[in-house]
Formats: C-alpha cells, sequence, structure tokens
C-alpha cells in the first residue's frame, strides 16, 4: 500500500438526529482515539448534496442513459420505486436496496408501468434495480426535493410544484393503484419483501465527483464504482498505487431514518473492529498518511501527530457530534 495514500470515509447518517431516542454510550476507543487525532471543520449540507459530491460527476441521467443504451431523445428523468405506508401525519417510506429488488423483477414493474402509460408515451426503464429512467415525449415542468433528504418520512410539505405538479401528482396516485394488491408485489408479499406500491420523481441531478479517484461504494447512485469491501483488510488487499481514495458507506442511512438505535450503534461497534482499529494502525504504521471522515455535518481530517495529543480533552463519541 503507498505511504502517501489519502482515504477519505464518508459516511451519510453518521450522526443520530433523533433527541427522543438516547444512544447508549458506545465502546469504540479507536474511533475516540481517531478524532483526538483530527481538527473537525464543520460544513453542514444536505444528504443528496454529500452524494453528489462522492458518487457521480455530470448529469445523472446522461450517464444513466449510456449505462443502459438508451438512444430515446425525449424529456427524462428519475424515478425511484419504493415502498410507503401511512402514519398519522406523515407517509413512511423505503427505497434503495432495503427492498430487494433484483434486475428482473425490475424489468417486471417496469413493462407493467409502460404498458398503462403506452397511450401517454411514458418509458420506464431500470438503471438500477432501485433507480429507474424515466422518458417522456414532452418536457415535463416539475420540482419535487430529492428523496434522500427526506428522511424516510414524507409529508405535506413535499408536493410537486411547477406547471406540471398536477400531471407529477396524477400519476404518482395512479401507480399507486395499479400496483395496489398487484401480482407481483402478492408474489413480494409471500416472499417477505415489501410491496412496491410508490414512485418518487426528480429532476436531473448534477455530480461533482472526481472520477480519477478511486471510488468504493455500496450506493446505487454511483457510477464507475468498486463493491465496498467489508473490511479494511479487505480494501487493503486490493490497493497498489492510488493515492486518493474514497470509500462510500450509506449503511447507517436506513436505521437513522427509521430512529432504529439498536441497528445504528450494532453498525458503528461493528465497524470498530472492521475499520476504525485497522484504519488507526495503518496510521500508526504510516500506511496511510492522511484519513478524512465526512458527514453532513463537516469534517474530521486525521493525521498521526508527532507526539500524542494528551493536553486535548475530546469527549468519547456519542453520535450527536463528530
Amino acid at each position: 500500500m503507498p505511504a502517501d495514500l489519502h482515504l477519505t470515509l464518508v459516511l451519510p447518517g453518521l450522526l443520530w438526529p433523533h433527541q427522543e431516542a438516547i444512544v447508549p454510550k458506545l465502546p469504540l476507543p479507536a474511533l475516540n482515539t481517531l478524532r483526538q487525532w483530527s481538527k473537525y471543520f464543520p460544513q453542514t449540507i444536505s444528504r443528496s448534496l454529500l452524494y453528489r459530491q462522492y458518487l457521480w460527476q455530470g448529469s445523472w441521467l446522461q450517464q444513466a442513459g449510456q449505462q443502459i443504451n438508451s438512444d430515446s431523445n425525449g424529456y427524462g428523468f428519475i424515478a425511484t420505486p419504493i415502498s410507503q405506508t401511512a402514519g398519522m401525519h406523515q407517509l413512511q417510506y423505503l427505497d434503495g436496496k432495503v427492498l430487494g429488488l433484483t434486475t428482473e423483477e425490475a424489468k417486471a414493474f417496469c413493462d407493467v408501468l409502460n404498458a398503462w402509460l403506452q397511450a401517454d408515451g411514458w418509458q420506464f426503464r431500470p438503471v438500477k434495480p432501485d433507480l429507474w429512467l424515466v422518458t417522456t415525449p414532452q418536457t415535463i415542468e416539475f420540482t419535487l426535493p430529492p428523496l434522500l433528504d427526506l428522511s424516510g418520512r414524507i409529508d405535506g410539505t413535499t408536493k410537486p410544484a411547477g406547471a406540471d405538479a398536477t400531471l407529477i401528482l396524477q400519476q404518482q396516485t395512479e401507480l399507486q393503484m395499479l400496483l395496489y394488491q398487484h401480482p407481483l408485489n402478492l408474489q413480494r408479499n409471500a416472499r417477505g419483501l415489501p410491496a412496491i406500491n410508490g414512485f418518487w420523481f426528480e429532476q436531473d441531478s448534477a455530480g461533482t465527483a472526481n472520477n480519477k479517484t478511486l471510488l468504493y461504494t455500496n450506493s446505487s447512485w454511483a457510477f464507475h464504482a468498486h463493491n465496498l469491501p467489508e473490511n479494511y483488510t479487505g480494501l487493503a488487499d486490493s490497493l497498489s498505487s492510488q493515492q486518493e481514495v474514497v470509500l462510500f458507506n450509506e449503511e447507517l442511512c436506513l436505521p437513522v431514518n427509521q430512529g432504529d438505535v439498536y441497528t445504528y450503534t450494532q453498525i458503528l461497534q461493528q465497524w470498530e473492529q472492521d475499520w476504525w482499529q485497522p484504519l488507526l494502525t495503518a496510521l500508526q504504521n504510516r500506511q496511510i498518511h492522511r484519513l478524512d471522515i465526512r458527514c453532513e455535518a463537516g469534517v474530521l481530517k486525521i493525521r498521526k501527530p508527532w507526539l500524542p495529543p494528551f493536553w486535548r480533552k475530546t469527549k468519547p463519541f456519542s453520535g450527536l457530534s463528530l
């Protein structure tokens, strides 16, 4: 492994936002040492912006079209299949890989939608099993906030806006009714999987990632990325002469969205074994020159100090701040 390696660990959902659910004390000595060695630079950004900064460069729709060899000259936007349930004052939803969609299943759902909307000229095509491309014959003017920023809940403030907002809302409602008790969903229910009973539409999104940086991730939003290793050992075995590496791990997003403090703490404790301690050792042995830990609240820039900063008192990581 190169001694001048700069490793950036991007962890959306790292901080716990739910004041009503207290995070128990976490035994994370390696992470706490890394924090003691760090300088913190606050920079609050949205989760969607964090994704755009690290996972793709330029138009997401353009890259999606290239990936599926789409030659459509129509207008396009992003469709995210979701599984939604009604709460007291809002809808709760699941999205992403937790839906357990396969490529074949996503194509089957798209075939159903395409047949239903054939007269309107709408075409659905899966780019990833959980991220789809929609093309239409005419431009459709609407805005909706990125689903990534809704934290698992949709309320009355997140309705479509713009000249064609009514059309978007109508299509969302009709497709929800179409899929209610649909055979594809009945099959999913029999397998213990959540029903696909809604869609979130978004306009194109421009990413600013550096394509020259080696990227490892478990996110479907990425293009030209490697699968995220299970631990630091798996990463170290795959590197040779790279100097800039990004690890983007979205594993915490689901438990944070759902307020699941037990799973949140379990993941962090597993990371202590798989990542924090090995990363600390790699810094101590000068295998890593610099380590950055990035989330929506800011970045920790970490280097091995010449002398242990015994004078700097760092509170143990509580999930509330870096």
